[in-house]
């Protein structure tokens, strides 16, 4: 058994070599399997794709060159999100949808694991792990879909893999009525867990101080911050930590740093550093 990860990194250089570090630490595999690290290189300029190219090569990683243009739209002026879900779907399209072997773990920039899990046993049985969220809004047409930011695909059990979409929709249809919503990065993929929806064989990932959250009955879509609810932190994070991190994290073992991928904030980041390095010796 291949498992290939997919890193998301775009514009920057933040976080690979940790990411790739813990990856090789926590993430297992069965005997006789093999894992095999890639990583986007995307961003605005050349000189940006340049240096991402460069650090994934330093890292033995396989570079991803993740094109600027999709179906004729540019990214360039496209939103993050919007931006996002093209990449995602350019790079499912290209390494995942025909694939009938591996499995697939695909990872925004700022989530990183700290406890071992054995990708296969973890997703097996399972066509896909992740996030199953909607927009309370919208009930009680419950347009699920999942959150891109951490999804393993079962490529062996994956039905339907022609059907999936990673992209954002602003439009979107209610496949039961005529309403139409507009559904964040990650909003097609409602289409496939619409098809055949009681087959479906889906395990949810949910995040520490909501683990009840069901995202096909659960009445409001609460991924939990972990703020002055320290009890909810791993022990290995709570030195310095500050409420207004509000860092997830994810089935006691990944870390989301929300937003770090995208903004700067240096007591965060020093935050970060320090449990960073309590992971690598403990």
């Amino acid at each position: 058994m291949l498992v290939n990860i997919i890193l998301a990194h775009r514009d920057s250089i933040k976080f690979m070599e940790q990411q790739v570090t813990l990856i090789r630490k926590h993430f297992k595999v069965n005997d006789g399997s093999q894992i095999k690290i890639y990583g986007y290189v995307d961003g605005h300029s050349i000189n940006n794709r340049k240096i991402m190219f460069g650090k994934w090569k330093q890292l033995n990683v396989e570079p991803i060159q993740v094109p600027d243009i999709f179906n004729g739209k540019s990214r360039q002026n496209c939103s993050a999100s919007e931006s996002f879900g093209i990449a995602s779907q350019w790079v499912y399209e290209n390494y995942i949808k025909d694939n009938t072997t591996d499995i697939f773990v695909c990872m925004e920039n700022d989530i990183f694991p700290f406890k071992n899990i054995n990708i296969e046993e973890y997703v097996k049985d399972y066509e896909i792990c992740g996030e199953v969220r909607f927009n309370a809004l919208h009930l009680p047409d419950r347009m699920n879909h999942f959150w891109q930011g951490f999804i393993i695909y079962n490529k062996s059990l994956m039905e339907n893999s022609n059907l999936w979409s990673s992209l954002y929709n602003s439009n979107i249809k209610c496949l039961y009525n005529s309403n139409h919503y507009w559904i964040d990065t990650g909003g097609e993929s409602y289409f496939w867990i619409e098809k055949d929806k009681k087959n479906r064989k889906i395990r949810q990932m949910v995040t520490n101080g909501n683990e009840k959250y069901d995202g096909f009955s659960s009445l409001k879509c609460t991924p939990h911050n972990i703020t002055t609810d320290i009890e909810h932190l791993p022990q290995i994070f709570r030195k310095n930590y500050n409420p207004r991190f509000r860092v997830l994290v994810y089935d006691n073992c990944l870390l989301h740093l929300e937003r770090m991928g995208k903004e700067n904030d240096n007591e965060k980041t020093l935050w970060w550093n320090n449990a960073y390095n309590a992971i690598l010796n403990n």
